[in-house]
């Protein structure tokens, strides 16, 4: 607890503090930077330390009304347009689906094909028209008689 004197009265930081109206740690503080003791119980509390807000000018939104419609109006035409592009991004997605469904199914038809043509040049009587295939299951003599 540290005493000071001023005007031949000595009192502690927090009983002048109180006594003055103000904070004991700003008291403390004005101290600790270097204050004299008179500066410190006499300055009053403020802004003096503190750096001012800088004012800030109007807009130009605010001081152009014409700036501020045609700012509105080119956001209502970038949501047209976004709309736009996504509608036509859907579309083409959907034609570009249907599109894979029917190469995928042709791509089926032709390895289904392709596999019945080697499956029938693998195996005797399948893909031969039928007249083979009887010629195939008889026997000699009665393949001589078809």
């Amino acid at each position: 607890m540290s005493l000071i004197e001023f005007n031949g009265e000595t009192r502690t930081v927090a009983d002048w503090a109180r006594l003055i109206g103000i904070h004991p740690d700003t008291l403390g503080k004005r101290l600790a930077l270097g204050w004299s003791v008179e500066e410190a119980l006499t300055t009053p509390v403020g802004k003096q330390g503190r750096k001012p807000k800088p004012i800030r000018a109007p807009s130009i939104a605010h001081a152009l009304p014409a700036l501020r419609d045609w700012q509105r109006d080119m956001h209502a035409a970038h949501r047209q347009m976004t709309r736009s592009v996504r509608s036509f991004v859907r579309q083409m997605e959907e034609q570009m689906a249907e599109l894979r469904h029917g190469l995928d199914q042709h791509l089926a038809a032709q390895r289904d094909e392709a596999n019945r043509n080697i499956i029938a040049s693998h195996t005797p009587g399948v893909g031969q028209n039928p007249q083979e295939i009887v010629r195939d299951r008889c026997s000699r003599v009665a393949q001589e008689s078809v």
